[in-house]
């Protein structure tokens, strides 16, 4: 891809980001203490390491169903962008909340593991498998809105010419919970 054009969707990334956090339709009562049921969505935007082309500028959007008020699961979609390299990710996640003592049940962590696919375009274009695994911190701000970051490690054999075999690729975003 040209330079414009991976500049145009880097800008589309983000006001798609803007737009979700702005109109979110699902209920918002879920983001201090989630309920058994209950959907939850979130965007993050952060840098990707180790991509085909080294690091990247992502954007993360996920989605969560609570079976209970500590298991969650639902789809994450992975954006990365550079001057050469458009790469998307999309998997499955199951994550595991933990609520941190003496905090009012404010602070989460929670441990996340997925599988999905990985497409990647650079001078050659590649689709890999792709295994998310990773911790997330969730502090509520309210019971509407909830600050977060996750860090990924994302395991994958996608090959778009620079190298092959599987390799690990590092993620690290800032986002909002609602």
């Amino acid at each position: 891809m040209k330079q414009p054009t991976k500049c145009l969707l880097a800008f589309v990334h983000a006001v798609c980001l803007i737009v979700l956090v702005s109109v979110a339709t699902v209920d918002l009562s879920v983001a201090a203490e989630p309920k058994a049921g209950t959907w939850s969505a979130g965007a993050a935007i952060g840098f990707l390491g180790k991509t085909p082309d080294g690091t990247a500028f992502a954007t993360n959007l996920h989605a969560d169903y609570f079976l209970n008020h500590q298991v969650s699961v639902g789809p994450l979609a992975q954006f990365a962008v550079t001057g050469d390299l458009f790469q998307v990710g999309v998997s499955g996640q199951g994550k595991y909340w933990l609520n941190l003592p003496g905090v009012d049940n404010r602070l989460k962590v929670n441990l996340q593991g997925g599988l999905g696919f990985l497409y990647a375009d650079r001078h050659s274009s590649d689709a890999s498998w792709l295994i998310p695994i990773g911790v997330g911190v969730d502090y509520a701000l309210n019971e509407q809105l909830s600050l977060m970051s996750t860090f990924l490690l994302n395991f994958t054999d996608v090959d778009t010419g620079r190298r092959s075999g599987a390799t690990v690729m590092p993620g690290l975003t800032f986002g909002v919970r609602f």
